[in-house]
């Protein structure tokens, strides 16, 4: 007669070895949403970065035919280097950003499609997020511009055009 002997087998994992594994796999998901946030950064920087090239551009092209800069939002003491910063252009700058959208894709022949946005702030408005907006602020006469915005790595950026 052959009898077989009941041999239990240890069948799964272990509640301590089923722990590990997910506390392994919480650890490098958290590591993955670090990078990603910060990827995202980079990108929304990499985007506004984009943004004053193209508007730029477009500021060149509007003086090229008028033979100067849209006027708005003037500063009465301009230093030597514009002194243009987030605090100069509170109020006006973010509204004139707005204005010189419409000046640039006005007309027959627009000189931009459409106004690039903070991808932070998609109306603009410092009421909304008063440091992820686009300023733009002239001298009086429109010979001299300076665009103001926020990077998330970086701090506040400004470029002038004259």
């Amino acid at each position: 007669m052959n009898i077989q002997k009941n041999k239990k087998t240890p069948r799964g994992f272990t509640l301590i070895e089923l722990l590990v594994v997910i506390s392994i796999i919480g650890i490098l998901s958290s590591f993955a949403v670090v990078s990603l946030n910060s990827a995202r950064v980079k990108a929304r920087d990499a985007l506004r970065k984009g943004d004053m090239a193209q508007i730029r551009t477009a500021l060149g092209l509007y003086y090229y035919d008028n033979n100067k800069y849209p006027e708005c939002g003037t500063w009465d003491d301009l230093r030597v280097d514009f002194g243009a910063t987030i605090g100069d252009a509170v109020g006006d700058g973010s509204d004139c950003y707005i204005w010189l959208g419409t000046i640039l894709t006005a007309g027959a022949r627009p000189i931009i499609q459409q106004m690039p946005l903070d991808p932070q702030n998609n109306n603009n408005k410092a009421a909304t997020d008063p440091v992820h907006i686009y300023r733009y602020v002239t001298d009086p006469g429109g010979t001299q511009y300076a665009m103001v915005y926020t990077l998330e790595e970086g701090g506040e950026t400004v470029f002038r055009g004259w």
